[in-house]
């Protein structure tokens, strides 16, 4: 295999992580808004915070 290849797959692993860190986080704060520990501008700020806005899709205030 080239360099190039197994680099390749050494990224597609570690993004495949990174995917994994995502919904892991993301349901937690589902859970966590669920049982009212947190509020929905809590839950908000946290997707935000994680990097994940982009996947979902916030609600702008107002």
């Amino acid at each position: 295999m080239s360099d190039r290849t197994e680099y390749m797959l050494s990224a597609l692993r570690v993004g495949s992580i990174r995917a994994k860190l995502f919904e892991t986080e993301i349901n937690s704060i589902g859970v966590a808004l669920k049982a009212g520990l947190i509020s929905a501008e809590d839950a908000a700020a946290w997707i935000t915070e994680i990097g994940a806005a982009g996947l979902v899709a916030l609600k702008p205030e107002g």
